[in-house]
């Protein structure tokens, strides 16, 4: 009963928003890698409370974090003015010049 009256509410909203914009921010929003999660997901999953455990976790979440600046950069605008290039995020800190050969080797779509 509860799901029936959730979609005749939604229903009656329909028009204003269309429902395509819903499905493509919501798909782009569970989709996109968040450091968070991945965080917790590595505390828990790499054993070790030695150097190299503390290393391992480190590293994982320095190419995650990279991962999700990369794919917020394609996505929005503020980012993308932010980091315009590959030579933006070096200066900022998020990776190293060693680094960026492999990203730009890349085959982009």
């Amino acid at each position: 009963i509860y799901f029936e009256k959730l979609s005749i509410y939604c229903n009656h909203y329909a028009s204003l928003i269309p429902m395509s914009f819903v499905l493509v921010f919501t798909v782009l929003y569970t989709s996109i890698p968040l450091p968070d999660r991945i965080m917790c997901t590595l505390s828990g999953g790499v054993q070790g409370g030695d150097e190299h455990g503390r290393l391992l976790r480190r590293t994982l979440m320095r190419y995650a974090s990279l991962s999700a600046l990369l794919i917020l950069r394609s996505v929005s605008t503020a980012v993308f003015r932010r980091f315009p290039t590959m030579d933006h995020v070096v200066e900022a800190g998020t990776v190293s010049l060693q680094h960026t050969s492999n990203c730009n080797s890349l085959a982009t779509t």
